[in-house]
């Protein structure tokens, strides 16, 4: 989309709010619960359908838009409208001011467009709902809440890039050929700091159900998903050769994950996080901590036996300022000051 058809479309969105969501209308009915779904006219093309754009401005993670974009398209579904996903005019963390693979949409870095109509002719249509970037009481919060219907809506829209299922592919096949996988997603960074957040595991406990697993079930290769470059360096000081994991970008400063540090830094952050996701779930066994990483591995495989290892220390303070310091209290503490040790 051109940088002056951006500009009308934004303008559209001030200024154009209006039409077909009134009383007695069917569609008005459907979405008179959910007050921030935005009704526009753009022009007359496609008169008899109706478009619904899914937008997250800002939002989250690489997963916790996915869900987003998946609760949404289970509304769509139920409106009977058209979907589509608009992470071009609704930037993102992950949106780059170049083009990736000829697209400014950060959903197509990743993912197929969810139906066959562009932007562009959406934007040119009669009847469009643009979603809420709430979440309701339906919808779902995490991706073991309502799986069944996830799962449908997921089967039904949802097409991976080839080459990251690919790159997935390459990387078990060349570290995991008879071996027997312990997967560990360590959360640190931002996780030991963010409101209303599960707490990450400290050292002591992610290191305590690695040994004794390893010990009990026999596994003899680890595949580590961590973002935080001082755990990778406990790892490979504890385990060795045992040892692998994906050339992924890593810090131990929050700040650097938002700074471009490299070629498509933004795009490539997304690239790695759904690479290690889908070694994940083509795994069996994962300790981790709570997070939508975790989540997602398990909703992915076609493993009904798929175990997870949680680690649950509860959840952050919804206070910006506690939770800046709760969880390096709580790793200090014992069990019965309320820590985690």
């Amino acid at each position: 989309m051109h940088s002056l058809e951006k500009k009308l479309v934004r303008f559209f969105l001030k200024s154009r709010e209006k039409t077909f969501l009134k009383k007695k209308n069917r569609i008005f009915d459907k979405v008179k619960i959910a007050p921030d779904y935005k009704a526009c006219s753009f022009g007359n093309k496609n008169k008899n359908k109706l478009f619904y754009v899914i937008k997250r401005y800002h939002g989250g993670g690489l997963f916790s838009n996915f869900l987003f974009v998946l609760n949404h398209l289970i509304q769509a579904d139920k409106l009977g409208a058209i979907p589509v996903v608009d992470m071009e005019n609704f930037t993102n963390v992950y949106s780059e001011k170049k083009k990736i693979n000829d697209t400014h949409n950060s959903w197509l870095y990743y993912f197929d467009q969810v139906s066959s109509y562009t932007l562009s002719e959406v934007y040119k249509s009669k009847r469009v709902i643009f979603s809420s970037e709430k979440i309701f009481f339906e919808q779902s919060v995490s991706y073991k809440k309502n799986e069944k219907d996830l799962k449908k809506i997921y089967k039904k829209y949802i097409h991976i890039k080839e080459e990251f299922i690919i790159a997935a592919k390459k990387f078990s096949k060349k570290n995991f050929l008879n071996k027997k996988v312990l997967a560990v997603h360590w959360r640190g960074t931002d996780h030991k700091v963010l409101p209303s957040h599960p707490f990450p595991p400290t050292e002591k406990q992610i290191l305590e159900i690695t040994d004794g697993l390893i010990l009990t079930k026999k596994f003899n290769k680890i595949f580590l998903v961590t973002e935080e470059k001082r755990y990778l360096e406990i790892f490979k000081e504890r385990y060795g050769s045992k040892l692998c994991y994906l050339n992924s970008f890593r810090s131990n400063s929050i700040k650097e994950f938002s700074q471009n540090l490299r070629l498509n830094h933004r795009y490539n952050l997304g690239k790695e996080s759904l690479i290690e996701v889908l070694i994940l779930s083509n795994l069996s066994n994962l300790v981790c901590s709570r997070s939508n990483i975790s989540e997602i591995a398990k909703f992915l495989s076609n493993k009904k036996s798929y175990k997870i290892y949680e680690i649950m220390n509860g959840f952050n303070s919804s206070s910006i300022i506690h939770s800046l310091y709760l969880w390096h209290l709580k790793k200090i503490l014992p069990k019965f000051l309320g820590g985690f040790n």
